[in-house]
């Protein structure tokens, strides 16, 4: 099994706190977030990681690590992680860079049979209030069928009845889909370059939702994999600065204790 992290991106509604670094590489509570992320990889048996990096890249040097330059300026999420497809000949967790996981959500991750398999949190509204105020705040569509099947996913500002959960940035590709997944990847950049591709505008900037979505219509087995918190995220300042704030106070354990 294989790790591929994405940690290209540009970060910039942290403002000066990215200014000249990469969001993964922000500190939190004595180390970078990424260092939490390989740790925990490596604690529970992964130790072939691929980080993909771009802003700042150089200022990403752990050893032991394999790394893959991102797809530019141009591009979003999706191209970045196709950029380490060389890696695509083994069971894959891919992670988002700027996330904290704890052990017991990659453990469940890592146990997963799907083919492809989503972490999401049917329980996460809590979460969401205490750091936006109101958990219909930078919503999106995930609705879940029978036997954990996921429906569709990615569509912003949903109806309440549509968010069934709460989509974590960490998934894991069973080696046998791999093979299907980059011919629907490979169609649709020849068909959709830069033209309208499901939520994006076109699909050199659509995000992994995105592509879980196509490989849902496509006929892939894609499951939930739920959990119940443990995972926290960093999109904005005040995101990175209440962290802090709870962790120092003692209250982040309401969503995600550290490792």
């Amino acid at each position: 099994m294989k790790a591929i992290i994405l940690a290209a991106g540009l970060g910039t509604r942290l403002g000066d706190y990215t200014k000249d670094l990469p969001k993964a590489m922000l500190n939190f509570m004595g180390k970078p977030l990424l260092q939490r992320q390989i740790d925990l990889y490596r604690k529970l048996g992964i130790t072939d990681i691929t980080i993909i990096r771009e802003h700042f890249g150089h200022k990403i040097n752990f050893k032991d690590v394999k790394y893959v330059e991102g797809s530019g300026p141009s591009t979003n999420m999706l191209v970045d992680f196709f950029q380490a497809r060389k890696e695509f000949d083994d069971d894959i967790i891919m992670s988002y860079g700027d996330l904290l996981i704890e052990e017991r959500v990659l453990r469940r991750v890592i146990e997963s049979k799907s083919g492809v398999g989503v972490t999401v949190d049917p329980n996460w509204k809590d979460y969401w209030i205490a750091r936006y105020g109101s958990y219909l705040e930078d919503s999106e569509s995930m609705v879940i069928g029978e036997n954990d099947k996921i429906i569709s996913l990615g569509i912003s500002d949903p109806e309440p009845e549509d968010m069934h959960a709460r989509y974590v940035g960490l998934i894991k590709f069973s080696k046998s889909i791999l093979p299907k997944m980059e011919n629907v990847y490979d169609q649709a950049k020849r068909d959709f370059w830069e033209k309208p591709w499901y939520a994006s505008k076109s699909f050199k900037k659509a995000y992994m939702t995105d592509f879980i979505q196509s490989l849902i219509d496509d006929g892939l087995d894609v499951k939930a994999i739920k959990v119940d918190k443990g995972w926290f995220e960093f999109d904005t300042v005040k995101d990175y600065e209440q962290a802090i704030k709870w962790a120092e106070e003692g209250s982040l354990d309401r969503f995600y204790k550290l490792n």
